[in-house]
């Protein structure tokens, strides 16, 4: 099946963090297509500027063993309450179609994924 996931992190190491991402997202499946990274403005308006990226990603797993996986990935990378209660996202991935369906309603319209999508080489 097919994802299109959304990959972001704004910690002071967010640019390694996502070269982490990518390293991980290429072991475990086959991508298909990246936006590349790009930067994006915080939601809350107070949070440091994110580094983000857009894949399609292709993968025989289940919407619920990627979650897992993923969220897995994240701790590794150094997410935590506590850090998330500090603004800092060590790394957030975010499935948020997987085939045609939308998983993920109100992040598929905001202008940080969006910006990502339209970058992607996919017609």
């Amino acid at each position: 099946m097919r994802y299109i996931v959304s990959i972001g992190s704004n910690c002071p190491e967010a640019q390694a963090m996502m070269r982490k991402a990518d390293g991980w997202l290429s072991e475990n499946f086959l991508i298909i297509d990246s936006s590349g990274v790009y930067s994006s403005k915080a939601l809350n308006g107070t949070s440091p500027d994110y580094l983000n990226e857009v894949v399609i990603l292709e993968s025989q797993m289940s919407v619920t063993e990627i979650t897992a996986a993923a969220k897995t990935f994240e701790c590794l990378c150094g997410r935590s309450a506590q850090s998330k209660s500090f603004g800092s996202i060590e790394m957030d991935i975010d499935i948020i179609q997987a085939g045609n369906t939308i998983l993920r309603p109100t992040e598929f319209t905001r202008a940080y994924f969006l910006t990502g999508l339209s970058l992607l080489h996919q017609s």
